[in-house]
This record gives structure tokens, sequence and C-alpha cells, in this order.
């Protein structure tokens, strides 16, 4: 293996985040050209940010599949476990659309004007399954991945963009329907068609793990092994998304709270781009990492696309590619231009840090101790939100010390991965002899 392989394995995947973000990126811009797009914006981001927390137990669920299938019985038991945890958040979503769970989370929790709170509740009771159906599509997809075809990851997001960009152009222009509705409904049927095209192409090797006999020499997977693999990582996706709701109940109190809100989720949508390739290299090093020698090539590919990544972002927050970006790509409301700058410009190293962080989280999955993983992210939660509520009480602006605070607490969570890791660094070697054993029976 070579860094021209581990590239062409990565790519798919990254262009598939990528995707979903640039998916994010023109429903935004169809709100901001329609009327109130100041609380359209706000409102959409509350609503997106919500509906991720109701659906992060299923967030991992590609990588519990992409570590965990192996054969039949494992498949089948995974596959259990999956529409368990689906049926739970399809449950909370309904909860919090239909009943008064949103005005005691919005209103209650974070101090969201009532205004905004109204304006994200339509999109709310549109996107009850989406949950659901992110869980089925992402078992699906690491099967695919584990299988090595990655192109058809990137075939699905491809779907997905065309369909969301459809939709919500053409209910921005031709409908009355208020912007975060509109960005609601483009999410929802974008993400069926998306499902249901990852379970066409995940076929033909749901069919061979289906052919697979478990082997003898493996312990035979149960809903507790799912369970005890699964639950840190999902564990770690909610308090990750939490980190959401913390910064914006501290916008929510600053005096220019209505503006903050509705810059946030367009600052967030700009570290997601550049943070998009970071995130997907976890799955490159889950399924590529079953030997000391690719080992080490991964290990040098992460520290070069870190890098990679944080320059693209420096060269956007500092160049007038920004200026571009809001003024011509999203038609932003120009009082949040200003804050939007801010906001990207102090978030450099964050394409960085994701990017380490995916790489030892992967290895810290491979070597079965998930729980390392829930502990550092505890600790990372943690000294963001200490940091985001220090500076706003110390009167620093609230934009910039959301970012600032979301580097320093990844700082620190990465500095605890890498602690981790290194003290159970024989793990990862146990489960390279497990991968080699396979092919010596064969």
């Amino acid at each position: 293996m070579n860094y021209r392989k581990v590239f062409y394995f990565w790519l798919p995947l990254a262009l598939s985040w990528l995707l979903m973000t640039f998916e994010w990126l023109w429903i935004q811009g169809v709100i901001s050209r329609k009327p109130d797009a100041e609380t359209q914006l706000a409102a959409f981001g509350l609503m997106f940010s919500l509906s991720v927390l109701i659906e992060t137990p299923v967030i991992m669920l590609l990588a519990t599949s992409n570590a965990l299938s192996r054969d039949r019985q494992s498949f089948r038991t995974l596959w259990r476990f999956m529409m368990g945890v689906n049926v739970f958040v399809i449950a909370v979503a309904v909860l919090t659309a239909f009943t008064p769970l949103l005005d005691l989370y919005l209103g209650g929790l974070l101090n969201i004007p009532s205004h905004i709170i109204e304006a994200t509740r339509p999109g709310m009771k549109i996107l009850i399954f989406w949950g659901g159906l992110i869980g089925y599509r992402r078992f699906h997809q690491g099967i695919i991945i584990r299988a090595g075809k990655t192109r058809y990851v990137a075939y699905g997001t491809v779907l997905r963009a065309l369909v969301s960009g459809s939709v919500a152009l053409g209910l921005g222009a031709i409908t009355t329907v208020a912007g975060a509705a509109v960005g609601a409904t483009a999410l929802a049927l974008a993400m069926a068609a998306e499902t249901l095209y990852i379970y066409v192409a995940s076929r033909p090797d749901v069919k061979r793990l289906l052919a697979t006999p478990r082997n003898r020499a493996r312990r035979a997977l149960t809903q507790r092994d799912a369970l005890r693999f699964h639950l840190p990582l999902a564990a770690t996706s909610v308090i990750t998304i939490l980190v959401s709701p913390v910064i914006e109940r501290g916008l929510a109190s600053m005096p220019d709270a209505a503006q903050s809100l509705a810059a946030w989720p367009l600052v967030f949508t700009v570290l997601m781009i550049t943070r998009s390739g970071g995130l997907a290299y976890q799955e490159v090093v889950i399924s590529l990492n079953d030997s000391e020698t690719r080992h080490r090539v991964l290990r040098s590919f992460t520290f070069r696309l870190g890098l990679a990544l944080s320059l693209v972002m420096t060269l956007f927050a500092f160049t007038p590619a920004i200026a571009f970006y809001q003024r011509v790509i999203l038609g932003a409301p120009a009082q949040l231009h200003d804050l939007v700058l801010i906001g990207a410009q102090a978030g450099i190293l964050i394409p960085l840090l994701t990017t380490l962080q995916s790489y030892l989280r992967a290895l810290l999955m491979l070597s079965h101790r998930t729980g390392a993983i829930y502990r550092a992210i505890v600790i990372g939660f943690v000294v963001t939100a200490a940091t985001v509520w220090g500076g706003i009480l110390l009167g620093m602006h609230g934009i910039l010390t959301a970012s600032l605070g979301l580097t320093i607490g990844m700082a620190i969570e990465l500095a605890y991965l890498l602690v981790s890791y290194r003290r159970g660094h024989a793990a990862l070697r146990l489960h390279w002899q497990a991968a080699v054993a396979p092919s010596m029976g064969n």
C-alpha cells in the first residue's frame, strides 16, 4: 500500500462528506434569499442541530458495521441492533416535534427567542423520520466501505445533493413556504433518496455476508457485544453534538443574539467544508490498517492530509474567497458578513485537529477500546463549554469565542486520545494478527 492507494480509497468518502456540506450551503443560500432571512437562518440552524442531536445514536452505526460485520451471524445480530436504535431515534423525534419538549429545550434550556422557536417547529415535524433513515443508510454504508467500494458512498451522496438542491431551489422559487421548512423538506426527501440507493448498492455485499458462515475460532457476536462496542461511540456522538447547543445557548445571551444565532450556522458550514476530508478519514483507517506496514503509511498520510486541509481553510479565511462565498454564493445579509469572517479566521486549525482525531479514534476502535474515545470527547466538551462561556463572561465576541472554544476543546481531546492510544498500542497488534489469521487459513 502507498499514498496513492490511500488517497483513492479516501477520495470518494471525502467527496461524500463535502457534498453533504454543500447541501447545507445551498439550502442556506435559498433561505438567505427568502423573506425574514435572519430568523429563518437561525431557525434552520437550530432545527438542524437539534435533529442531529436526536439522531446521534445512529451516527456511529457506520463504524460499528464496518468493524464488526464479518459473516452471516454478526450481520443478523447487528441488523437487529440497528433497527432497535432506529425505532428509538424516531420515537424521540416524534416526541420532540409534537409535544412541549421543543419549547422546553429551545426556550427553557437554550433561551432562544420565541419567534425563532415558532419558525423551527414546522421543520422538526417534517424531519421525524430523518434519523431513522440515516441509521439505515449508515449501517449499509459501513458494509459497502468494508468491501472497498467507497465510490458507491460518493454516488449516493451525489444523488442526495441533486435531490436536496432541486427541492430547495424549486420550493424557494415557486412557493411561499418559510425558509426553514423549505430546508427541512429538502433534507428529508434527499435522505430518503440516498437511503434507497445505498440499500440497493449494498445488496451484493449483504448477500456475500449472509453466505459466509461464522468462523468457529471466533466467539459469536451478541446484542450485548454490539451494545458494548457501540454505546461509547454513540455517547461520543451525543457529546460532540451537544457542543452546538452549548454554543447556541452562549450566543443567545449576547446583546446581538439574533445576528449571532444566524451567523453561527454559516460559520459552522465553512468549518465543515474544510473538515469533511478529515471526518471521512476515520473509515479509511478502520478499513485499511491491518498490518504494521500499512499503519506506517497511514500515519504519514494523516499528517499530510491534515496540514493540507488547514492550509485550504487558511487560504479561504484570509483571502477574498470568503467575501465571494458570503455575497455571491450565499447572498447572506450584510450584517452577518463580519461575524462569519471572524469565526472562520479563528478556526483555521480545526481541519488539522479533525484529521488527527479521526486517525486516533479509528486506531482505538480497531483495538476495541471505544471507552477511551468517550472519555476524550467528554474532556473536550467540558473544555469547549468552559472556554465559550468564560470568553463570553469576559466580554469577548461571541462568534470568536465559539471558534476558539472548539479549537481548544479539540486540541485537549486529541491529547487524551494520543495518550490512550500509546498506552494500549499492544491491542492494535492483536488486531493485525487477527487480520492475518483468516488469510493464512485460506
